[in-house]
């Protein structure tokens, strides 16, 4: 008769009631367990087998066999398990935990020919619980780009993990967020860690795009979950379209440049001039006095011309040399009448 084993686990505030269930609380390598999930948020959890009751996280873990599932806006999700014998003795556990972050919920199950640590072994076990450090954190790039037009921003995060523990560490589960800050919620793909040994470290590369139009802060988070102790880094960065600014105070500078160039002229006075009679010419003349050089007087009294008024449309105008010249040759004894 198939055995049905239902486990409170241990949620955080947020998520009462949570449960977990397994199909079967016996099995042996090579079979498949069924883990049903309810109540739980909304999200991507990961599930492993584990021995030594899962207490050093991914170290106790058969992580090459792990399954992921999505839990749905219902709070349900379903995953077949591969059984595989663990990297440590029983006591042996099914572990799920969020992707995005959290502690593990452990489920008890019995695995058959996998063993079963003593007390003594145990506390050894604890005592090699593996340790990671993540050493350096850095977004870099965001030199001239399309961001600079408002476009996406191009960055790539750079992050290095030690083991400064005493145990290796294979396939430590890395979570990754990027948006704005402080709260991102774009997910990034991790790369794999692989298996740090005692005192050993690595660095990764993960390209990272912020969406256009790129404008304020930027955050990328990361956790190293799986372990004893979870480890949460974090990585900021900045974008705005500088190229708008500049090239409108160019545009500005243009503009002044080409307004200066076009300035127009100061008009030129116009001439002024006294009408005289002259009896040996045909009714009155206007006789012009050039502008004298230096520009307009200094006083603004009025010409000769405006005093005496407009002249009359029979009116000649000659300049006061010309006039000067045929009134004095025209005839002697003739005055001239100015």
């Amino acid at each position: 008769m198939k055995t049905l084993l239902l486990a409170l686990a241990l949620m955080p505030a947020n998520a009462p009631g949570a449960t977990v269930e397994l199909d079967r609380n016996e099995v042996k390598a090579g079979q498949t367990v069924t883990v049903r999930l309810a109540g739980w948020p909304s999200g991507n959890v990961a599930v492993e087998l584990c021995g030594n009751e899962g207490r050093r996280g991914t170290a106790d873990c058969a992580v090459a066999a792990s399954a992921t599932t999505h839990v749905g806006a219902q709070g349900t999700g379903t995953v077949l398990l591969n059984v595989v014998k663990p990297p440590v003795a029983c006591p042996c556990v099914v572990s799920v935990r969020p992707v995005n972050g959290g502690t593990a919920r452990t489920v008890p199950i019995t695995v058959k020919g996998a063993g079963t640590l003593t007390p003594a072994q145990r506390e050894q076990a604890s005592a090699q619980a593996p340790s990671l450090t993540v050493t350096r954190v850095a977004l870099e790039g965001g030199g001239l780009s399309l961001a600079w037009l408002g476009g996406a921003a191009e960055r790539t995060l750079v992050y290095t993990v030690r083991n400064d523990g005493e145990v290796a560490v294979t396939d430590a589960p890395v979570t990754l967020m990027s948006g704005r800050a402080p709260d991102p919620t774009g997910v990034l793909t991790a790369p794999a860690t692989g298996t740090l040994s005692p005192g050993e470290e690595r660095t990764y590369r993960v390209p990272v795009a912020f969406g256009a139009p790129a404008l304020g802060d930027y955050q990328v988070t990361g956790r190293v979950e799986g372990l004893a102790r979870e480890i949460v880094f974090t990585a900021e960065t900045s974008s705005y379209p500088w190229a708008w600014p500049l090239l409108g105070l160019l545009f500005v500078g243009a503009r002044t440049a080409r307004d200066l160039r076009r300035r127009p002229a100061e008009p030129s006075a116009p001439a002024t001039g006294v009408s005289v009679v002259c009896p040996h010419c045909s009714g009155e003349v206007l006789l012009q006095v050039g502008q004298p050089a230096g520009g307009p007087a200094a006083t603004e009294s009025p010409s000769p011309a405006e005093e005496l008024g407009p002249a009359e449309p029979s009116e000649r105008t000659m300049p006061l040399e010309r006039f000067e010249k045929e009134a004095g040759t025209s005839g002697s004894g003739q005055e001239r009448a100015v």
